[in-house]
């Protein structure tokens, strides 16, 4: 097993040979349907020169880069031009439609060649970007290279020392408009001794109408201002020179303040006056017209945070339209603005006209699942969610799913086994902090929540047993911003309760008093809450950020509610039941990271890591089963089946059996490298290494090895790795991950390495190759 048998030898040269053998098909194909002059375009080099270190090398390199074009045919895997090669294997097609033609022009793709490369525009480009970044005089040269029909362009540019900013002046405050952007001189992004660069020029003068903007100047528009540049002090120095263009319009150098504002709430598309809207009131100086009186109208009056007779703010205008997005209430969200004048002040007026469609109070959507796991069970699922956006006429969402699936055993080792599960959930949403006592107004851009929730869950599971769940919790969700996310369980309740077990599940349960103790019927009392950092939703940046962490904590306040009563009683004893039944005390912490490191070529490095560890304490020695950690998975470490691995480097030895009952603990630790890559069109594909375990904080008699070690802990990690294919449609991603172990950690010392045994037996595959079927990427 340590060493490759000549079959399976066999059968990797094959896979390289048709690897191989399409590489040279294509590399023929591509280049023989060619003219005499024409030449097989495959990409650019450039070569950045200068005679002294360039302290903004990586940006220059980015910009030069994006001067560059046409893109040449891309290669499927990077080894060869699958679509340029289908393009001519389609031949010609004298129809626009039918597969022929779908297989030419969009499973396919026209050569790229030399002629279409614009070489003296590209250096142009590049120039052009050199300038901007403070580099004044490029020279750029380019050269060509041919070989056997291809070709490819290298462009040198050489490039001196940048110029660098020595001074911003602004100019004489000759009015109330350039006293105020003096004033904010010192926020300013243009640095003395920072490197001229065009781009932060820009953005200078953005920040600039930002902040009047922000001061109630309504029309000023960046194109107002401009920057003359002065070389002639020597030194590679410049002189930067704020100015403000001639003939600019009146109304774009006085601040404006509102004057009325009107609320349409039930405004129609169809409408092309407001005369349909017949009832009228002021409501918080707002002119609040409606047809229907479906919404209280404060509750849309308070989030509006323009007033009138107050100076134009764009950061309110956006807070404005945010909260009422936010509310889930309305379709269509348009505010607009009218001029007008103001007898009483020299500044402007504006009148504003918010128009609001609302959504659909009721809706009912269904849902059919797929549900396919790796450990060979499969079937359907349902789930029906009714809302109601509208509820007590405040905007208040009302959430009811109900939910049901069913699997089945659908292949492997195991006795015919399949399970069921019913559930109904309601969540009631606020979009506001509701509390006992009086808050400040909220001036967040982004809409708190309260959330009220209550739900229960069936799950029968033939020939073992089955379990009831009861949950409901109050608590808050609020945002500090777009990419931050609060959510505040103040008091959670979880009751779980099992019977009409049977008696091949008792016999586990005596033979495993650690499984008998978190499969007991029990509370579940405490707060919750978790903190998550979210960059993805910005797509302007190269690199992108998440982070997740969360606490989870039960039985504290009810062991001292529980106290009191007892010294108040007649001295006996706290007990540890609450109603009949125990309640469980833990605290539990956890946190997932992820770094996304993105390529121009779609593709992306995914970096993870998780850590996570839950603590008993009080009377209770265990974690519930629903709270402990486990590994494994179509999420985890795909290699192995879900809940299979751990905890430490133990391992049952009816492990082959077991369907149900897998392995769980207190801590988890794991961490995952997956490449990302584009193939073509919607197909993704992907490279991925997982690695990670779990452990008890205190071994058990039944499972030795299980204790978490500082010394002995990395002995104990798994390893697996594979490849996956992706159907990614933005809205939808189905996902194939098929992975295998690299390293399993109950093996002896020594002997946990398992590398070697790929392909290397019979039956190797059916034994650890395990594919994962899921929906959505893995993180």
């Amino acid at each position: 097993m340590n060493k490759l048998t000549a079959k399976y030898k066999n059968q990797l040269n094959r896979l390289l040979g048709f690897f191989l053998l399409m590489w040279l098909i294509s590399a023929c194909n591509t280049t023989k349907h060619l003219g005499e002059s024409e030449f097989l375009y495959t990409g650019a080099e450039i070569n950045l020169q200068s005679d002294i270190d360039i302290p903004d090398k990586k940006d220059l390199m980015s910009d030069l880069e994006e001067a560059v074009y046409p893109e040449p045919n891309r290669k499927m895997l990077g080894l060869f031009r699958f679509r340029l090669w289908m393009y001519y294997m389609a031949g010609e097609t004298k129809k626009e439609k039918g597969f022929k033609h779908w297989l030419k022009y969009k499973l396919g793709e026209p050569p790229v060649l030399l002629e279409d490369v614009d070489q003296d525009n590209v250096s142009q480009l590049m120039k052009e970007k050199a300038f901007n970044r403070g580099h004044f005089k490029p020279v750029v040269t380019q050269t060509t290279n041919t070989k056997e029909k291809k070709a490819s362009v290298e462009y040198t540019i050489r490039v001196n020392q940048p110029y660098r900013i020595d001074s911003v002046y602004f100019p004489p405050d000759s009015n109330t408009l350039m006293k105020k952007i003096i004033n904010t001189c010192d926020e300013s992004l243009l640095e003395n001794g920072g490197i001229y660069d065009l781009g932060n020029i820009d953005q200078e003068r953005q920040r600039i109408r930002q902040y009047l903007l922000n001061k109630g100047y309504y029309y000023f528009s960046p194109s107002y201002l401009f920057y003359e540049a002065d070389t002639t002090n020597g030194g590679k120095n410049v002189d930067l020179y704020l100015k403000l263009k001639k003939d600019i319009p009146h109304k774009s150098l006085i601040p404006y303040r509102i004057n009325n504002i009107y609320v349409y709430s039930n405004y129609s598309l169809e409408d092309t006056t407001s005369t349909s809207c017949t009832d009228t009131l002021w409501v918080d100086e707002m002119n609040y017209i409606s047809r229907i009186d479906r919404f209280r109208a404060e509750e849309i009056t308070n989030v509006v945070f323009l007033k009138k007779g107050e100076i134009y703010n764009r950061l309110d205008h956006e807070k404005t339209i945010s909260r009422l997005i936010g509310m889930n209430a309305f379709k269509f969200v348009n505010i607009r603005f009218e001029e007008t004048t103001l007898s009483d002040s020299l500044a402007g007026g504006l009148n504003m006209f918010i128009y609001l469609t609302p959504d659909k109070i009721h809706s009912v959507r269904a849902e059919v699942k797929g549900i396919a796991k790796s450990n060979n069970f499969a079937g359907p699922g349902l789930e029906v969610t009714y809302l109601n956006r509208n509820i007590f006429r405040g905007a208040e969402l009302l959430t009811v799913t109900a939910h049901g699936n069913w699997e089945t055993q659908i292949g492997g080792n195991r006795e015919n086994l399949n399970s069921y599960e019913l559930g109904l959930n309601t969540r009631l949403q606020y979009p506001r902090l509701e509390t006992p006592f009086n808050l400040t107004k909220n001036q967040q851009k982004f809409v708190p929540t309260t959330n009220i929730d209550l739900g229960y869950n069936f799950h029968h599971r033939v020939k073992y047993y089955t379990a009831h769940s009861l949950n409901t919790g109050f608590g808050y969700t609020w945002k500090n911003a777009l990419t931050s996310r609060n959510d505040l369980t103040i008091i959670g309740i979880e009751y779980y309760q099992l019977n009409n077990t049977t008696e091949l599940f008792d016999e586990k349960l005596d033979a495993n008093p650690y499984l008998a103790s978190t499969f007991e019927d029990q509370f579940m009392i405490g707060p919750k809450y978790s903190y998550t950092y979210n960059n993805l939703v910005k797509n302007d940046l190269q690199n992108n950020f998440y982070f997740q962490g969360r606490t989870d904590m039960s039985g504290l306040i009810v062991n001292g509610i529980m106290q009191a009563i007892d010294a108040a009683g007649k001295g006996n004893q706290p007990t540890d039941k609450l109603f009949g039944s125990l309640y469980a005390q833990y605290f539990k912490i956890d946190g997932d990271v992820r770094f996304y490191q993105n390529f121009k070529n779609q593709s992306k490095m995914v970096y993870r890591f998780f850590a996570g560890v839950g603590f008993p304490f009080g009377r209770s020695q265990t974690l519930p089963y629903v709270k402990q950690y486990y590994s494994g998975g179509t999420n985890g470490i795909r290699a192995f089946r879900a809940r299979e691995l751990g905890p430490g480097d133990y391992y049952p030895p009816d492990s082959v059996n077991s369907v149900f009952f897998e392995q769980t603990g207190d801590i988890k630790l794991e961490g995952n490298v997956e490449y990302r890559f584009p193939i073509q069109g919607p197909l993704k594909g992907a490279f991925f290494v997982d690695a990670g375990n779990i452990w008890l904080i205190n071994e058990t008699e039944d499972r030795p090895g299980s204790q978490f070690g500082f010394g002995s802990f990395y002995k104990e990690i798994a390893v697996g790795t594979g490849l996956g294919l992706r159907f990614d449609l933005s809205f939808l991603v189905l996902r194939l991950d098929l992975a295998f172990p690299l390293r399993k950690p109950w093996l002896a010392e020594g002997e946990r390495w398992v590398a070697d045994d790929i392909f290397g037996y019979k039956g190797w595959g059916r034994e650890n190759l395990v594919l994962n079927i899921a929906i959505g990427y893995p993180f």
